[in-house]
């Protein structure tokens, strides 16, 4: 998202505090390239939240879309979920429409543990952040849409 912010759900952060959370980035089976922890967490509202760091991290962010997804657009859910919980996993989907303004349905479901998950949107071989998974039922993913603008400024004090 931004080298000093990072998106999940909220109730994925539920009843933790900045200080008992860990951002591990580049996981893989047990072992992870970057070890990060937030100095706070902001509920953007709508089961969005904002992970909100001291240092900035070495790997490179995923930027954040600039349109919003539309009716019909292939999308991948990039998360960990069961079976293999510890092996990043690819959900193909497509945006079945639009939810309240602020969310997306999804055409697919994704497995229990992907919430949190990037929402991608490939454009010319460049991954971006469109929205965030936070639910999903037998047929259907519900995603949060990420905010429009700097990744930043939803760390910055208010």
């Amino acid at each position: 998202m931004a080298p000093r912010v990072a998106l999940t759900a909220a109730h994925c952060l539920e009843g933790l505090k900045a200080e008992e959370s860990h951002l591990l980035l580049g996981y893989d089976r047990g072992s992870w390239q970057e070890h990060l922890q937030p100095r706070a967490m902001r509920d953007l509202g709508f089961d969005l939240a904002a992970l909100c760091l001291d240092q900035a991290a070495a790997a490179r962010p995923l930027p954040l879309a600039q349109d919003p997804a539309v009716a019909g657009e292939p999308l991948t859910i990039a998360g960990y979920g069961r079976p293999r919980v510890h092996v990043l996993q690819a959900t193909e989907c497509r945006v079945a429409g639009p939810g309240d303004g602020k969310t997306l349905r999804l055409d697919c479901p994704s497995p229990h543990g992907k919430s949190g998950a990037p929402v991608l949107r490939d454009a010319a071989g460049s991954p971006a952040v469109v929205a965030i998974a936070v639910a999903s039922s037998a047929s259907q993913t519900l995603a949060v849409s990420v905010p429009q603008g700097p990744a930043e400024a939803l760390c910055a004090p208010p």
